[in-house]
C-alpha cells in the first residue's frame, strides 16, 4: 500500500481512479450504484471537511489543520463553494436530471418518497455549490439519509436528504435528486477540480505531510 502524499488532492485522485477503473465491472455485477455511493461518501466529504473555512467559534477545525497548510487550496475550494452550481466546473454537460425539493416527515409514517421524486423541481440557477455539497449531500452521506427510486430491477434515481434547519420544528428535509450516471459525472468533475488545487510548496518539492 503506497502512502498518501496528502488527503486534499492525492486521496480524491485515487477515488477518481477507483470510480473510473471499475465502472464497467461494477455495472456488469449490478453494483455500480453501491460502488458510486461508497466512493462519493468519502471522496466528497474528506476534502470538504479539511478545506472548508471555519466561520463560527462553535465550529471545530479539522485536526489535520489542512486549512492552515494549504492556504491557496482553501481559497480555491471555498471560491468553488460560492459559485452557482449550474455554472460551476462541477456541472456535467447535459445533466438535466438534477432536481431539488423538500419533504415532510410525520411521526410513525414512512415519508412519501415516490411523490417527492415526482414533485422535485429542476435545479434553479441561483443554487450554490455549497448548498448542494455542504448543506445537503455531505449531511446525507454522513447520516445515511439516502433514498432510491427503482425502474424495474434497476435504481433509476438517488435522493440525498438533509434536515432543513429553518423548518426543523416541522421535521422538514430538503433534498437533491439525480440519476446515477449524472452523479458519476459530477463526482468525476469534482475529483478533477481537486486534482488541480494549488498545494503551494508541497506541489513543487513533493513533500508529504504527516497523515491524520
Amino acid at each position: 500500500m503506497v502512502m498518501y502524499n496528502n488527503y486534499v488532492s492525492d486521496f480524491p485522485n485515487r477515488c477518481s481512479e477507483l470510480l473510473e477503473e471499475f465502472h464497467f465491472e461494477t455495472r456488469r455485477m449490478g453494483l455500480e450504484v453501491t460502488h458510486l455511493l461508497s466512493v462519493a461518501a468519502i471522496g466528497l466529504i474528506m476534502p470538504y471537511e479539511r478545506l472548508r473555512r471555519i466561520k463560527e467559534e462553535s465550529q471545530t477545525p479539522h485536526p489535520s489543520r489542512d486549512d492552515l497548510s494549504y492556504e491557496e487550496a482553501v481559497s480555491e475550494y471555498n471560491d468553488l463553494l460560492d459559485e452557482f452550481f449550474l455554472s460551476s466546473p462541477l456541472w456535467p454537460d447535459g445533466a438535466s436530471t438534477w432536481r431539488k425539493g423538500k419533504i415532510r416527515v410525520f411521526d410513525e409514517k414512512v415519508p412519501d418518497f415516490a411523490r417527492a421524486f415526482e414533485e422535485a423541481e429542476p435545479m434553479r440557477p441561483d443554487v450554490k455549490v455549497k448548498t448542494v455539497i455542504g448543506a445537503i449531500m455531505r449531511n446525507a452521506l454522513a447520516h445515511g439519509n439516502i433514498a432510491t427510486r427503482r425502474a424495474g430491477l434497476d435504481i433509476h434515481d438517488l435522493m440525498f436528504l438533509s434536515v432543513d434547519k429553518e423548518r426543523s420544528a416541522f421535521r422538514t428535509f430538503r433534498f437533491v435528486a439525480v440519476e446515477p450516471e449524472d452523479l458519476r459525472k459530477f463526482m468525476m468533475n469534482y475529483f478533477k477540480f481537486l486534482r488541480h488545487l494549488d498545494l503551494g510548496p508541497e506541489r513543487l518539492v513533493g513533500k508529504a505531510p504527516e497523515a491524520v
